[in-house]
């Protein structure tokens, strides 16, 4: 009997043990994918696995202050079934990545590569209609906006965490396996720009690519509303991208590397998917740094294609040296 039981128990390393070795094989044969995001602020649960598991660079997602607690949990903001509670940002975010920094030679999400894995952190607003301003009212607000809870508690979790972290020192950025980036109009400025020691940074937008406006040790990111800005019309039938969308989408991008900044554009048609495949191919062409979906096995079939390198080189304009921006991606 106890042979026997023996038996099985060597079976059942042997199958783990070939279950893990088929999985390391999995790990070393999955291509990277350096301009692949994630957007996974509607879920899935495990939204480092999921991105991982497609080598796309970084991951977006979506968090809120579960203030039922003593004291209030940062949760992931997901549907969950059956009313169960969503897991925490600790537990479906910073666990997976710290295990997988653990476990890769170089100390870095993803095996063999240099640089940091790209954490979008978004935070809903507050529910109500915001009020009216103008534009100068608004930049005033934020400049003036208190910490909001969620930045609090989510500088709770970074701080302990630091060593993985890039890091913004004393005016000095200092590259980590994972460069957090807030996203989104509802985080303080003021809280970041005041600070001589952060782990996280500023999703910016295009009004700072202009004198007075943040600079890149704080805004590494520059977003766009794509759609929004060449008018794209879902009801309306594109025979093909028109050349003036182009060129104000290249425009776009070269205004952000002039700047020293990377881009990349939110508001991109996910439907119908010829529409989809079609602003991805002009994304690419045009040097976004970075192309972001929900659909993550197209979007990762997609990137998998080679790049056409002249319609490529014709589109992204020259990149200038910019020491702080390329310590930050690690470049």
């Amino acid at each position: 009997m106890s042979n026997g039981l023996a038996t099985v128990a060597s079976g059942m390393v042997g199958l783990a043990a070939m279950g893990a070795l088929a999985a390391a094989r999995a790990r070393r044969g999955r291509p990277y994918l350096a301009d692949g995001l994630l957007v996974a602020v509607d879920g899935p649960a495990d939204p480092v696995a999921a991105a991982v598991r497609a080598g796309f660079a970084g991951v977006e997602v979506a968090v809120r202050l579960d203030t039922d607690t003593a004291p209030p949990v940062l949760r992931l903001d997901c549907a969950m079934p059956d009313g169960e509670p969503a897991p925490t940002f600790e537990q479906a975010v910073l666990e997976p990545l710290a295990a997988l920094v653990d476990e890769s030679p170089l100390g870095r999400v993803h095996p063999r590569r240099a640089e940091p894995f790209l954490l979008l952190v978004h935070a809903d607003p507050e529910p109500g209609p915001p009020p009216r301003m103008t534009a100068p009212q608004q930049r005033a607000a934020l400049l003036l906006q208190a910490a909001r809870p969620e930045y609090e508690a989510l500088d709770l979790l970074l701080r302990p965490r630091a060593e993985l972290l890039t890091t913004f020192l004393g005016g000095r950025v200092v590259p980590g396996a994972i460069t957090v980036v807030l996203t989104g109009p509802y985080w303080s400025r003021a809280d970041l720009l005041g600070a001589y020691e952060r782990f996280a940074f500023l999703e910016g937008r295009f009004s700072d690519l202009e004198p007075g406006g943040l600079p890149v040790t704080v805004a590494p990111l520059v977003t766009e509303a794509l759609g929004a800005r060449i008018g794209w019309d879902p009801q309306e039938e594109w025979p093909e991208f028109p050349a003036e969308a182009r060129h104000i989408l290249r425009s776009l991008v070269g205004a952000a590397h002039a700047g020293g900044r990377r881009i990349r554009f939110v508001g991109v048609p996910e439907e119908p998917r010829h529409v989809r495949l079609a602003f991805w191919q002009e994304l690419r062409a045009a040097g976004a740094d970075l192309i972001a979906s929900r659909h993550r096995a197209q979007l990762a079939r997609f990137l998998r294609k080679p790049v056409d390198r002249e319609r490529k080189h014709r589109a992204e304009p020259r990149r200038p040296a910019v020491q702080d921006e390329q310590k930050l991606n690690g470049r």
